[in-house]
């Protein structure tokens, strides 16, 4: 990163050897299976969003230091992941100094324990998680996090993990089994440990309360847009101003009726809940159970209820 930014756009851009480079003003950092694509392409559909070369690279929680990372070519370094948002660069630069481009990386809200860390951190404790990381290198980032029920999620990754194959029977196994990984996982290692190494991924991804006190240690709570899924689907329009707002863009009314309506009437991206068996009363009330504590520490470290 450079030292000083450009200061005449709003997104951080700088020159370098005549050309300019921006990263994300804005990320949404989760979680996977909770809307983030369809937030991302309405939120892009807006006319001062300019959208990136991939969706949801995966930089930061996912490539490794070092080494080829296919998300983000041709290198996985720093210079491929800006490449990544070339084309917004010149957008600002040419169109519209108070345009922002961002990314979607779905699963960098759960590396918040530094899984990865710019590289192999596995089995070593180095004491540095993602939000710190991020913050060292984007203190200015604001970030949406939307959370969805838990048991919800875990039943949506089972299917889009399978192809939309599968069944409630699959379903009650893997949740049964996964459970009883985790006491096993926890007893022999403790709570952090086995949310540091995902065991099990997709059920630990629904435990955001082990992963919100570190975004708050490092972020102002301002800087953090935290939506609920089932809200955002039940109440769009004002998800989207709450969101447009806090990003300093336009609100809906203040946009062309053709604009506005591109971006209300879109089909949603990524659902496909109507391929999935029903869930059964049992597994149901199995999940739930599991995830009550962690659904009211989060409740808790939040002050609200929903």
């Amino acid at each position: 990163m450079p030292a000083t930014l450009e200061r005449k756009f709003k997104n951080p851009c700088w020159y370098k050897d005549g050309k300019l480079i921006c990263v994300p003003y804005y990320q949404i950092l989760g979680v996977s299976k909770c809307g983030t694509t369809d937030l991302y392409h309405r939120l892009s559909q807006h006319p001062q969003v300019f959208k990136a070369a991939n969706k949801g690279p995966h930089w930061w929680d996912e490539c490794a230091y070092g080494k080829p990372c296919a998300p983000v070519p041709p290198d996985g370094d720093f210079a491929s992941y800006t490449r990544l948002f070339d084309d917004a660069a010149r957008s600002i630069e040419t169109q519209d100094p108070n345009g922002i481009t961002g990314e979607a990386s779905s699963n960098t809200y759960t590396a918040a324990m530094g899984v990865y860390l710019r590289g192999a951190s596995w089995g070593r404790n180095t004491n540095v998680t993602m939000p710190q990381l991020l913050w060292e290198a984007s203190p200015w980032l604001r970030s949406i996090i939307i959370f969805r029920d838990p048991v919800e999620r875990y039943t949506s990754a089972f299917y889009y993990y399978r192809h939309n194959k599968g069944n409630n029977q699959e379903l009650h196994a893997t949740a049964v089994r996964d459970i009883e990984s985790w006491h096993r996982c926890v007893a022999s290692h403790g709570t952090p440990w086995c949310v540091r190494h995902y065991n099990p991924q997709q059920l630990v991804k629904g435990m955001y309360a082990e992963f919100m006190d570190d975004w708050l240690k490092h972020f102002p709570r301002e800087q953090l847009l935290i939506l609920r899924y089932e809200d955002y689907t039940r109440a769009q329009v004002n998800h989207l101003d709450a969101l447009f707002k806090f990003l300093g863009l336009n609100d809906l009314q203040e946009l062309p009726e053709g604009k506005r309506s591109s971006i209300t009437t879109m089909p949603v991206r990524n659902k496909n809940s109507d391929k999935y068996d029903k869930m059964l009363p049992e597994t149901r009330k199995l999940m739930q159970e599991f995830y009550a504590p962690f659904n009211a520490k989060l409740a808790s470290i939040l002050k609200d209820d929903r």
